[in-house]
């Protein structure tokens, strides 16, 4: 997009999605907030922006090009030529004592710009039409070099994002910043990323969240799965529904598979994190490791108080609270000693009933 333009006005830029990704992306850009050097007065007129330089034209010297070009301005100050295509004119003058900045285009002349590529932006709904436009233009491309795009209308990919032919890419995924996705991956509907690399075969199932995270190939990830920055999954993990992972390291086959936290944590390769499961990394004034050997095997509802270490190989018992670290090959478990009272159950219930009557009575 060599010449591409917006004219926008007033701070939408400061406010929305344009600012970033319009400014960061495009070669032409306009943002009112961005240009100290303007004087309120310039700024009357529509703001043009071609690439990375700009101009605040006030009306008279809009109306004096226009006449120049024999046109008549059109919905925010946009030119229009006889055939459609929109244009913007490099200027090579300044006007200092008028306190504006005037474009000056290192091609000079007239650049020519077809529709598809010139907005003029005066409130949301405008900027989100040039947003949208950028967006649809972005999976266009990712279609021509073989993505595979669900719904297209409905994903949501920034420019700066990478995705590699043979990815697949659902109705209502959102991939921002500087993601990556690999050869094979699929991203499903409702997943959110930001700055995550994503490898090749993996799957991201339906409503996860992945930020500033790291998956490997042949992975598999969610539905309804919450990957923190700094979370590094190598290849063949599978991270389940609910669970979350921040600041982890999961090693090879490492398999959680259900309502998990794993905070401050390295799960070596081939270790079982059973459902329930939380690594108990904060103690009120500092965060704590845990660390979990290759091939341990940890049972459901399992407290790992940090710092702590599991053995490799190691088994933990369901429903144990872990405070001291546990050698290889051991097995352990921590719980209170369970007790059976016969018969006592009808008594209960009746005890249960008398103290309910007596709260309503009273």
């Amino acid at each position: 997009m060599p010449h591409s333009l917006v004219l926008m006005s007033g701070g939408l830029a400061e406010r929305s999605l344009a600012g970033r990704t319009l400014g960061a992306h495009w070669s032409a850009v306009v943002a009112e907030a961005a240009l100290p050097a303007v004087t309120p007065a310039a700024r009357s007129g529509p703001l043009i922006v071609i690439d990375g330089r700009y101009a605040a034209l006030a009306p008279a010297r809009l109306r004096a090009l226009a006449a120049t070009l024999g046109e008549a301005p059109g919905p925010g100050g946009a030119l229009s030529t006889p055939d459609g295509a929109l244009v913007a004119v490099a200027l090579r003058d300044a006007d200092p004592g008028a306190g504006r900045a005037l474009l000056s285009h290192p091609g000079g002349g007239t650049v020519r710009l077809e529709a598809d590529e010139s907005w003029s932006v005066q409130d949301e709904w405008g900027r989100a039409q040039a947003e949208g436009a950028v967006v649809q233009r972005v999976l266009r491309r990712l279609a021509s070099v073989g993505v595979i795009l669900v719904d297209p209308q409905r994903i949501w990919v920034e420019p700066s994002v990478r995705i590699a032919p043979g990815a697949t890419l659902w109705g209502g995924s959102v991939l921002l910043g500087r993601t990556r996705v690999g050869r094979g991956a699929t991203i499903h509907t409702g997943a959110w990323l930001r700055d995550t690399e994503v490898g090749p075969q993996t799957v991201v199932k339906p409503h996860t969240v992945c930020d500033g995270a790291s998956i490997g190939p042949a992975c598999a990830v969610g539905p309804s799965a919450h990957l923190r920055p700094g979370s590094q999954l190598e290849r063949d993990v599978k991270v389940g529904n609910f669970v979350e992972v921040k600041a982890s390291v999961l090693r090879r086959g490492v398999r959680a598979s259900h309502l998990t936290y794993l905070g401050d944590a390295e799960i070596g390769e081939g270790a079982n994190v059973g459902a329930g499961t939380i690594t108990c990394n904060y103690d009120g004034f500092g965060k704590h490791r845990t660390e979990i050997g290759a091939g341990a095997f940890v049972g459901s509802n399992t407290a790992l108080v940090a710092p702590v270490r599991i053995g490799a190989g190691a088994i933990v018992g369901a429903g144990s609270t872990i405070t001291r670290s546990v050698p290889d090959e051991a097995l352990v478990v921590e719980r209170a000693e369970e007790r059976v009272f016969e018969g006592r159950a009808p008594r209960l219930r009746e005890r249960s009933r008398r103290r309910a009557g007596a709260r309503t009575d009273g």
